[in-house]
C-alpha cells in the first residue's frame, strides 16, 4: 500500500475522533444550558434545577433554624392530593387555634362537640365535621335550616380568614335506590354541593369553595353496627391555608 494511502487513513480517523470530541463538548454544553434555564439564583446558590425534567421542586427558607421546606403544590385530584399541601407557617399557627377554640366554644354551647360534631386540627388547616343527622333529612340533601346558625359560625371564620373550603360528603353502605338519589354516589355529592350553595349564598368567595362526594368509601368506622354506619355518615368540611396565602 502507498505511503499517500496510509496517511489518508491516519487523517480520516483523526478526523473522526476530533467530531466525536466535539459532539460531546456541544452535549455538555447543551445539558449545563438547560440546568441553568430551569434554575433560579437565590442568595447565591442555584436552585429548583429540576422543575423542568418533572422532579419535585423544592425551595429552602432563608431560615436555617427551622429548616423548613416548603413545596410548591401539586394537584392530580382528590382527598389526598388536596391534603399533600405544604404546613402553615407559625403565623397562621395561631390564627388556627382561635378559630378552633371558637368553634369548639360554640359547639360545646350546642351540646353537639365530640358528639354529632368533630373539630380537628389537619395538616394546613382544620376540620370541622357534621354527623349528617345534623344537617340533613335521612335520606335527603337538603340543608336544615336548623343548621344555618351552625353553618354560620364556619362562614365567619372564612370570611375572616384566607382558608380554602372543601366539602366532603360521605355515606355508609347502606344502598340507596331512589328517583333523584339511584346510588351514594349522588346522595355524598348532592350534600357536599348543597352545603356548597349556602356558603355561596353567604358571599363565601367561590374560588376558595370545592364539593366532593365520597360515597361510602372512605369509612371511620365499622358498617356492620348502627353505631358504625352513623358515624360514617357524616359531612366533613375541610379549612386549610394554600401555599400562595404563606408569604415569606
Amino acid at each position: 500500500m502507498s505511503l499517500k494511502g496510509r496517511k489518508g487513513r491516519k487523517e480520516a480517523s483523526a478526523a473522526g475522533w476530533e467530531q466525536i470530541y466535539c459532539s460531546l463538548v456541544l452535549i455538555l454544553v447543551a445539558l449545563f444550558a438547560l440546568l441553568v434555564s430551569y434554575s433560579t439564583i437565590e442568595g447565591g446558590k442555584v436552585t429548583n434545577f429540576t422543575r423542568g425534567f418533572g422532579g419535585s421542586s423544592k425551595r429552602y427558607n432563608k431560615d436555617s433554624l427551622s429548616n423548613r421546606i416548603i413545596d410548591s403544590p401539586v394537584f392530580s385530584g382528590g382527598s389526598n392530593a388536596l391534603r399533600s399541601r405544604p404546613g402553615i407557617r407559625e403565623f397562621d399557627e395561631a390564627s388556627v387555634a382561635s378559630d378552633i377554640q371558637s368553634l369548639k366554644k360554640y359547639f360545646t354551647k350546642t351540646g353537639l362537640l365530640n358528639k354529632s360534631v368533630h373539630i380537628e386540627r389537619i395538616q394546613a388547616g382544620f376540620k370541622v365535621s357534621f354527623g349528617t343527622n345534623v344537617l340533613f333529612p335521612s335520606g335527603l340533601a337538603t340543608v336544615n335550616i336548623e343548621a344555618y346558625p351552625h353553618l354560620d359560625q364556619i362562614i365567619a371564620i372564612a370570611l375572616k380568614d384566607p382558608l380554602f373550603i372543601r366539602v366532603e360528603g360521605h355515606t355508609d353502605d347502606v344502598p340507596i335506590n331512589t328517583p333523584e338519589f339511584p346510588s351514594n354516589w349522588e346522595l355524598s355529592t348532592a350534600r357536599a354541593v348543597n352545603v356548597l350553595r349556602y356558603f355561596l349564598e353567604k358571599k363565601v368567595p367561590a374560588e376558595r369553595l370545592s364539593a366532593v362526594g365520597f360515597s361510602q368509601y372512605h369509612p371511620v368506622a365499622s358498617n356492620d353496627t348502627p353505631e358504625g354506619r352513623q358515624k360514617n355518615r357524616r359531612v366533613e368540611i375541610c379549612l386549610e391555608f394554600q401555599e400562595n396565602q404563606i408569604k415569606n
